[in-house]
């Protein structure tokens, strides 16, 4: 008959069996650890452009964004009535957010600042000049 040291340290003996067992099982389980969603706006982008001056514009932006930085070039389609007006001219602007972005629309004759997020495959936002009390909207899609 066994005596009552020898069952406790077949009990001891056991239950340290036992949890590296169950340890060995929890360390193999592959674990997928959640990744922050990182957005780029990258690529090419175009949609309307409400102007208060004009009937319709057209807004076509090309972007790099290097980590928070935002360069590129853009065009611009404004027309009212039979008249088109067409400009061109540089971006440059930072990430100010999860989503969010600030950017300045750089023209000989303008500057617009421009705060716009990010949905999915399209920027929102909303434009303003530097010059005057002009703004408006921007709603583009990545193309």
């Amino acid at each position: 008959m066994k005596t009552f040291n020898q069952k406790l340290q077949n009990l001891l003996k056991l239950g340290l069996l036992t949890t590296l067992i169950l340890s060995f099982i929890a360390c193999s389980e592959e674990s997928d650890p959640i990744q922050p969603e990182i957005t780029n706006v990258s690529g090419k982008w175009i949609g309307p452009l409400e102007h208060p001056g004009y009937d319709f514009g057209t807004l076509t932006l090309q972007i790099l964004q290097a980590d928070e930085s935002i360069t590129g070039s853009f065009t611009l389609i404004l027309k009212k009535d039979n008249r088109v007006s067409n400009y061109g001219g540089s971006i440059s602007g930072a990430k100010t957010g999860a989503n969010d972005y600030t950017i300045s629309l750089i023209n000989t004759n303008f500057t617009w600042i421009c705060t716009i997020s990010q949905n999915s495959n399209s920027l929102d936002g909303v434009w303003e000049s530097t010059f005057n009390s002009l703004s408006g909207s921007i709603s583009l899609q990545k193309n």
